[in-house]
């Protein structure tokens, strides 16, 4: 989900170049492949959930607001803060937490 994210930016850089509609969304080819990238992910989720407990799998969807700004930072050259890392590193403890805390079976 965190790699349609990034292309969902990259999309609307892409939108910004146009002024008329029909080509800012309807030709975005970043557009359309961030949308084929969310339906993948949405099917790796369901296929995931066939074995694997929810309670289990949901805190691990935490790691998209770590991997976007990661990649936002690579790819586009966006800043990330002291505190934002000190939030990033907040989010992984949650989740190392949380998936410690599931019982299975």
């Amino acid at each position: 989900m965190a790699i349609a994210q990034l292309l969902f930016k990259k999309a609307g850089l892409y939108a910004n170049d146009y002024t008329e509609l029909y080509s800012a969304l309807i030709l975005n080819p970043w557009l359309a492949i961030g949308l084929v990238a969310s339906a993948g992910g949405m099917g790796c989720w369901l296929l995931a959930l066939r074995h694997i407990p929810l309670s289990s799998a949901y805190p691990w969807t935490a790691l998209t607001y770590v991997i976007a700004p990661l990649g936002g930072a690579v790819l586009f050259g966006e800043i990330i803060t002291v505190k934002y890392i000190l939030g990033m590193a907040l989010v992984v403890a949650g989740i190392v937490v949380t998936s410690k805390g599931v019982k299975t079976g």
